[in-house]
């Protein structure tokens, strides 16, 4: 089967801005300009990242109401009849739909696992994983850990266990970001949803202790917002601080292009991930970075060669590292300009699709 007979269907739980919903979107845009009938389903709901969808690309958003959805069910089945889709690519949670689907249609499974604590999640809550794994044709672990524990745990082939790297692609800016506090010298951003597990709490602890050295730089925190008890603790703590005229929440965006073009350095301060989408955005922007030693990032910034390490839940390290790149502007370009290669060359849309391709066509042709 050459590509121009492949037809791949990506399915994903919403398009909320979350790191796997912006693969499945990249995926199904990269499948597209590489030729192949590429297809994307939202179980439950739409989001803002349909706007960075091709417009070519077919998009069918089921609304399923509850993990058993029938009516729900019956919509996929229909569409994957009359599209003759032959691979459903499922992310993360959305893989028990592709599987019933499979059960009416035939059509080949992939699971893509984006979660980078499955390793330590316990074996009862693995188990529907590794029993659903018996009728998956392939894995797609975003790390090396993930791509161990599904070598051990999972009913696949080794062969079809295919470690691939998140990737980015490149867009132009859309919009013009106006009436930011600061300038391109004096801002720092922070791309992750407001979740615990991006650590803001150290982040804000480690910012408040590098404005003391350096008071006139602010701080951007980009990603949806849920007003639940963390983004409150978040909220608390930079009053606390007395820093809230240095701090901005913007929520939600869809012109984080443009954010990050508009921006002085990147940090993330995870403790947990996988492969961050947003590490590989501020690389293709050209922003040097400061980062937590979890998941792929160390990898993906060369050990320290393309950008700043420090362990997580550190508040003094990230200051330190925060401050180093904060008096110095010519490290900050050289940083920038060095990590942008590395994404451009290592974590292009051209590598990932290669392999993805030739995953794709192993799996058609096994019975």
């Amino acid at each position: 089967m050459d590509r121009d007979d492949m037809r791949v269907l990506q399915l994903i739980d919403s398009l909320d801005a979350g790191g796997a919903e912006r693969m499945s979107v990249n995926l199904a845009n990269a499948l597209h300009r590489a030729g192949v009938s590429s297809h994307l389903c939202a179980t439950r709901r739409g989001g803002p990242l349909a706007e960075a969808l091709d417009p070519e690309v077919p998009l069918l958003i089921l609304e399923k109401r509850s993990a058993l959805d029938p009516a729900a069910l019956r919509r996929l089945v229909r569409y994957v009849r009359e599209n003759r889709i032959g691979i459903i690519h499922a992310h993360s949670s959305s893989y028990a739909t592709a599987l019933l689907c499979r059960l009416f249609t035939g059509v080949k499974v992939i699971w893509h696992d984006h979660n980078g604590q499955r390793a330590d999640i316990s074996s009862c809550k693995n188990f529907p994983i590794q029993l659903g794994s018996v009728f998956f044709d392939a894995a797609i672990p975003v790390n090396e850990t993930l791509a161990e524990w599904g070598r051990n745990k999972l009913f696949i082939n080794r062969e079809n266990i295919l470690l691939l790297p998140n990737f980015v692609l490149k867009t132009e800016g859309k919009y013009i970001v106006e009436d930011l506090p600061g300038n391109h010298e004096n801002r720092i951003v922070s791309v992750a949803n407001l979740r615990w597990q991006k650590d803001h709490i150290t982040l804000i602890h480690a910012f408040h202790q590098a404005t003391k050295r350096f008071p006139h730089w602010h701080l951007f925190l980009v990603g949806e917002e849920r007003n639940d008890s963390y983004s409150r603790e978040l909220r608390a703590l930079v009053q606390q601080l007395g820093i809230g005229e240095k701090i901005h929440f913007l929520g939600r965006r869809a012109d984080v292009s443009s954010l990050l073009a508009a921006s002085t350095i990147g940090v993330l301060s995870s403790i947990s991930e996988g492969l961050p989408i947003s590490l590989l955005e501020y690389g293709l922007s050209g922003l040097p970075v400061v980062c937590t030693d979890v998941g792929q990032c160390a990898e993906v910034l060369g050990e320290g060669k393309y950008g700043l390490i420090v362990p997580p839940g550190n508040p003094s390290a990230l200051a330190e590292a925060l401050g180093s790149l904060m008096e110095a502007p010519q490290r900050r370009r050289k940083l920038g300009e060095a990590f942008r290669r590395q994404v451009e060359e290592r974590y292009s849309q051209k590598a990932v699709v290669k392999q993805l391709l030739e995953l794709y066509q192993r799996v058609s042709h096994a019975r």
